[in-house]
């Protein structure tokens, strides 16, 4: 099915269209939790409009099954997390750490996680400002981080069930999502708080161990040992929700997260390695996402990343993609809270070939050979925002030092504290290449002003080239 479709993004308009070929047959055979009531989730993108993301008609997407499949499954995760709650499973509210809880939380059987942060992408697709209206009620300002949404969803109650259990954590991670949980829980939600410790530049370590994390940098000890305190905090009141208390679950968990996190980079390297782009920015960015908690069914999500792959091998086979061949090599550090700008820099003449989403620590295979609490602290020893900034951007300066990037585009949330600290510091460190840095605006607050920077930096980028 649309196998001899030339690669090719499309409008809303067009994926109805296109949605009217698929057979009864293959809308069945995808569901969620692997119910065959109500598990379907494979849906025209205009079902998703009508339930309030209006921005899906502005947006331009991948016009592969997979794609289809990959969105259906997205936008449905609100549906499945209430699904989950009425089917008896256990829902596990994760915050603040981006990959790594999970681990632990979705060993244990009949147990859901899911990252509240993420509402912070819905006024966007709902272009809305009703909940971040509701957090400025609620005491936060509205120049802080647009995470702030999560204040109110919390409190509407509308976007995800109450959760059985919150596993925060805090310390050398994001400051305004810090805040913002701890207004959480003056709702009256009972937290379980988990402390980050910062991490300080490699070179800097007085080393008495020999350990190493996943992409083979040395780790302080003390760092791993404070880690491996937190993580059985964390075991313990899932043991204590579950009365399931056998680590060897968690040891299997790690190697079904490996295979995830190895698909993903195999996906990443197939994509920004090919001479044609198989695959748009957008997509890639909900798939890097996805490695966070598999949008709470880690089977179905391993499925369709697949079929993503198989995808995307068949068109860097056969030499064709989605973009112009002629698009320029950029880096985006930070997402973006509003997914048009990925659209509008492709629809500019550019191509993401690497990213920095704040999520590096949910990109490292976790060692499968020792103490499963120790291999997920070493993990996480690589998490992007416990340490220097230096630390952070080093893999896009090796790329840019490489010729494998033209430029660098920076999204930056008014009042986010690491963007305020961290934007012109990325901007120094990162001087042999161009750089703009974008303050993303509240929802549809995009201006044809904003578009012409956009506009003005490719053309900055191809004078630079020839």
């Amino acid at each position: 099915m649309f196998k001899d479709l030339k690669p090719d993004k499309i409008t809303l308009r067009e994926w109805s269209r296109q949605f009217q070929e698929i057979d009864d047959n293959t809308i069945h055979k995808y569901r969620y939790y692997g119910n065959p009531e109500w598990g379907m989730y494979l849906s025209p993108p205009a079902t998703f409009m009508v339930y309030g993301a209006r921005e899906l008609k502005r947006l331009k997407f991948d016009n592969s099954l997979a794609a289809l499949r990959l969105w259906g499954f997205v936008f449905n995760e609100s549906e499945r997390l209430f699904r989950a709650r009425q089917s008896g499973k256990k829902v596990i509210a994760t915050m603040g750490d981006l990959g790594t809880i999970p681990v632990i939380v979705t060993s244990f059987p009949d147990c859901i996680s899911f990252y509240p942060e993420c509402t912070w992408w819905t006024p966007f697709f709902n272009e809305s400002t009703v909940l971040l209206n509701k957090a400025s009620e609620l005491g936060i300002p509205e120049a802080s981080c647009f995470v702030r949404a999560t204040l109110a969803a919390f409190l509407k109650r509308a976007y995800f069930p109450k959760p059985d259990l919150i596993l925060a954590s805090t310390g050398a991670s994001c400051d305004d999502y810090s805040s913002i949980m701890q207004q959480v829980e003056n709702l009256g939600y009972e937290f379980t708080w988990l402390e980050i410790p910062y991490r300080r530049d490699y070179k800097d370590y007085a080393y008495n161990s020999s350990s190493k994390t996943g992409n083979g940098k040395k780790c302080d000890e003390r760092l791993e040992k404070y880690l491996v305190k937190e993580y059985q905090k964390a075991w313990e009141k899932m043991v204590g929700l579950t009365g399931i208390n056998d680590l060897s679950i968690l040891q299997e968990n790690i190697k079904k997260t490996n295979v995830l996190r190895r698909l993903v980079n195999s996906i990443k390297e197939l994509c920004y390695d090919a001479d044609a782009a198989p695959f748009p920015a957008l997509e890639m960015m909900a798939i890097e996402f996805g490695n966070l908690y598999a949008y709470a069914d880690f089977d179905e999500w391993l499925s369709i990343l697949q079929m993503v792959y198989e995808t995307i091998k068949d068109r860097v086979r056969r030499k064709v993609g989605v973009l112009n061949n002629n698009a320029l090599p950029i880096a985006w550090v930070t997402p973006t809270a509003d997914p048009l700008l990925l659209n509008i820099m492709e629809d500019a003449g550019c191509r993401v070939v690497a990213s920095e989403y704040v999520i590096n620590q949910a990109m490292v295979e976790i060692d499968q050979d020792i103490d499963p609490l120790h291999a997920l602290a070493r993990s996480f020893i690589n998490a992007s925002l416990i340490g220097s900034t230096r630390a952070r951007v080093d893999r896009i300066k090796a790329q840019v030092e490489a010729g494998r990037i033209a430029g660098v585009i920076i999204t930056n949330m008014l009042g986010a504290s690491h963007c305020a600290m961290e934007s012109r510091l990325i901007e120094k460190m990162l001087d042999k290449v161009p750089v703009l840095s974008i303050d993303v605006p509240a929802p549809s607050g995009i201006t044809e002003q904003l578009k012409t920077r956009i506009a003005a930096f490719v053309e900055t980028l191809r004078c630079a080239k020839s």
